[in-house]
């Protein structure tokens, strides 16, 4: 999801990011950080699990020199381009229903969302991307943080989003309709050339 290798820098691609006024993202619960080397860790826990991929068409992370090379890629697009992934992590506190409190949100980890240039046939294009820790699943993350990434000016804004995802992953094409993604024309290609992917688009 990323549009080419580069050496990452060495204060890790994020000092301009981290410094501006549009970072982090804050929602009612959720911090969103722009990821950097300090993540390294979190990431290649998460991206090992294979709960996290259940139902998806890629395999989990196998090494750390995987993931550190994975991570190299999304600190060059944020390098490149200002738009990339974020960690996601609670700003703590304890959420509450409407009959009351629904206990606490995980510390730590709890996923990776954002939006990653791709380059396709259809030319450079802007790719959502989520993927949570088991302990952040069916608690309205996802989406909390991808509508907080869909509305920032410089990550969606008014511009054409897609998202790929597996073709058997209900609960990823669910959460995509959610954000107002449709089901893109049938003979419309779909990135990464994986069986069964399928491809969704969200225009402005």
């Amino acid at each position: 999801m990323n549009d080419g290798a580069a050496s990452p820098s060495l204060d890790g691609g994020c000092r301009a990011v981290r410094m501006s006024g549009d970072f982090p993202l804050v929602t009612a619960r959720l911090r969103l950080d722009p990821v950097g080397w300090d993540d390294l860790a979190e990431l290649l826990a998460l991206h090992r699990d294979p709960r996290v991929f259940t139902a998806d068409s890629t395999a989990p992370v196998e090494t750390a020199a995987q993931m550190r090379w994975v991570l190299g890629q999304w600190i060059t697009c944020w390098e490149r381009h200002g738009t990339g992934y974020l960690t996601v992590r609670s700003r703590g506190g304890g959420e509450r229903g409407p009959d009351g409190p629904l206990g606490h949100l995980p510390e730590g980890l709890l996923g990776v969302v954002g939006i990653s240039l791709l380059r396709t046939d259809a030319g450079e294009q802007r790719s959502a991307y989520w993927r949570l820790a088991p302990s952040a699943q069916g608690r309205g993350v996802a989406a909390e943080a991808m509508r907080a990434v869909l509305a920032h000016p410089t990550l969606g804004g008014a511009r054409r989003v897609i998202a790929v995802t597996a073709g058997g992953n209900a609960r990823s094409r669910a959460l995509a309709l959610r954000l107002g993604f449709r089901p893109a024309p049938a003979d419309a290609p779909v990135p990464g050339g994986r069986s069964g992917d399928v491809l969704l688009i969200r225009d402005p």
